[in-house]
């Protein structure tokens, strides 16, 4: 099938209307009407090009409304397989979802594989990506090598229960993890981690300001802690704190457990 693409300036026209046509690769019209045998090949092969171009958009893109649909239904996905993760830790649940966990996640593990395939497949509409050398510049792109590793970390732990059919308790334990750093690949061109990268390095003296202040009155407050808890005499000292780490690892505790000023079980 011949491939026409528009003239670059239109015919009938005076050159004080004439436009230069947009030349891309979805510009390019196919004569329905050539039945030339000859040319069946190249049409098989720019259906395809045009096809791999939408895929590519569509998986590597945020813009327009099928990306956007698609990148929603990743993330729901990603987002139930967490929840149904984080359920079956729960003793009570732990038996019921445990096998029904095991099939969902073997389904993510297969539908994850074929949009990684689909991905390395579909960036060879870019000329820079159209060899093999370029394939491999491609894989070795650091959300490719995250998606890689995700992949072969749950491919691993569905291997555990393979004759089983669920999850032994050791892999439930570092199942959350691993559905965690999966759920960072909603993002797939980092913008939310250049727009936090932006703002640190916009704010940085602001907060290197607040970090030093902080520090400031947790050794002083740790320091008043140990003076009033601790007696002069060290021999009668009978009470939690025995040294200024002991205050400070408290006070480091009551400011992450906020308003929740207990004492720790562990001791440094």
């Amino acid at each position: 099938m011949s491939t026409r693409r528009r003239s670059i300036m239109s015919h009938g026209l005076n050159s004080s209307h004439a436009r230069a046509s947009i030349v891309s690769l979805y510009s390019a019209t196919f004569d329905s009407h050539d039945e030339d045998n000859r040319h069946k090949p190249c049409r098989w092969i720019s259906a395809i090009f045009l096809h791999k171009i939408d895929i590519y958009h569509i998986l590597e893109r945020q813009e327009g409304t099928r990306t956007l649909a698609y990148h929603l239904f990743v993330f729901a996905l990603t987002l139930i397989s967490l929840v149904f993760g984080s359920i079956s830790t729960i003793d009570e649940w732990r038996s019921t979802l445990n096998t029904q966990l095991y099939y969902g996640e073997l389904g993510l593990c297969i539908f994850f594989a074929c949009e990684l395939l689909l991905r390395i497949w579909s960036a060879g509409c870019l000329p820079k990506y159209r060899t093999w050398v370029g394939r491999l510049m491609f894989i070795t792109r650091p959300v490719i090598v995250l998606d890689i590793l995700t992949l072969f970390g749950f491919m691993l732990a569905l291997a555990t229960g393979i004759k089983i059919g669920k999850f032994p308790l050791l892999t439930l334990k570092f199942l959350p993890p691993l559905q965690m750093i999966r759920f960072l690949r909603v993002d797939r061109q980092l913008t939310s981690w250049r727009i936090l990268k932006g703002i640190i390095i916009a704010h940085r003296q602001e907060l290197t300001v607040t970090l030093v202040i902080a520090f400031m009155f947790l050794i002083t407050g740790s320091y008043l802690v140990y003076i009033a808890e601790t007696p002069m005499d060290a021999s009668l000292s009978s009470g939690r704190f025995k040294s200024v780490a002991d205050t400070m690892w408290f006070s480091i505790i009551t400011v992450m457990y906020i308003l929740k000023v207990e004492r720790p079980l562990l001791h440094i």
